[in-house]
């Protein structure tokens, strides 16, 4: 396996692909590292289970490496991933964790077996719960102790080789190898002839079409990333456009506003050249009836205009 492909977390990677068969394998190699003593380790934990299915996970469904490694390569390579992520300082060894994962093999395939049987008995108004549960009491009946593996059911559920049911729970295209079950048959025979369905799956990828699906997948990633690069110029074009035109509108009204100003004041200094000429106006009009002789006027005359002088007079002195 490369090591970049070792390195990945197995939820990127529980996709179906090819799958290696732990049946009539060869001997498990031998780890020297891992002979150190013949007494019992201790359990295994919920986490160190669900690691060791990652890492067979990893390690067997990849098509380009999975279908090309031998069995002794194989546990290798899943010894070394569950060293490097694992978080607890258990010892393993490479058929400690064999040892383990065919414990959670069998038993993972004996309760979708029996949830596979409730499934097929059609029960009308019956949730998925419910039907979980029963499953657990048949698996219970059927091998007189709980089913300890529900974490690792929940990894290995929506792999090809444990979907027995599609959503609607309608049988997959499989064949029966033995008869179906009669009213006389009894449980134990059920369970074996569940046992003995051979499921009929999609063929894998191919070593070349999953690179080739691989390198597909990495030149779409690479034409979304130019777009998206395209999109975030396009956006920082009409941000800078926005910013611009808002900058634009601002120099208008701050132009409008002057414009506005100056227009005031050029009015208010029409006015007040207006009065001033106003004012030039009565002051000469003023000056002239001062300067009027009423001596030479008839009385009625003289009396208006020097009262019209005493108001000229009066008005100034105010002023």
């Amino acid at each position: 396996m490369d090591s970049q492909d070792q390195g990945l977390s197995y939820t990127n990677l529980l996709c179906g692909n090819s799958i290696v068969s732990l049946d009539d394998s060869p001997p498990l190699p031998t780890n020297p590292n891992s002979v150190k003593k013949s007494k019992r380790g201790v359990n295994f934990t919920a986490k160190e289970d669900e690691l060791v299915v990652a890492a067979w996970l990893n390690h067997s469904l990849d098509s380009i490496q999975g279908t090309d490694q031998k069995y002794s390569q194989l546990w290798e390579n899943i010894y070394l991933y569950f060293e490097q992520h694992k978080e607890t300082t258990n010892e393993r060894s490479i058929k400690s964790l064999s040892n383990r994962w065919s414990s959670i093999q069998k038993a993972t395939n004996t309760f979708c077996s029996c949830l596979d049987q409730v499934e097929r008995l059609n029960i009308s108004g019956i949730t998925d719960h419910d039907k979980f549960e029963k499953a657990k009491f048949m698996y219970h009946k059927q091998e007189e102790c709980n089913f300890a593996f529900e974490h690792c059911w929940n990894l290995l559920k929506d792999q090809p080789k444990w979907i027995l049911r599609d959503a609607k729970g309608e049988s997959k295209k499989k064949r029966m190898t033995v008869p179906s079950q009669t009213p006389t048959t009894t449980p134990s025979e059920a369970g074996n002839a569940i046992e003995n369905e051979v499921i009929e799956l999609d063929r894998p990828l191919g070593r070349k079409a999953a690179k080739r699906s691989r390198k597909v997948e990495g030149e779409q990633t690479e034409e979304i990333k130019q777009l998206r690069k395209m999109k975030y110029t396009l956006l920082e074009e009409s941000h800078a456009q926005e910013k611009e035109f808002y900058r634009l509108q601002a120099e208008k009204m701050a132009y409008d506003r002057l414009a506005e100003e100056e227009r005031m004041r050029l009015k208010a200094e029409k006015l007040r050249i207006e009065a001033e000429k106003a004012k030039l106006a009565k002051n000469e009009s003023d000056q002239r009836i001062m300067m009027l002789d009423v001596s030479v006027m008839t009385e009625l005359q003289r009396l208006y205009f020097v009262e019209l002088q005493r108001e000229i007079i009066m008005r100034h002195n105010r002023d």
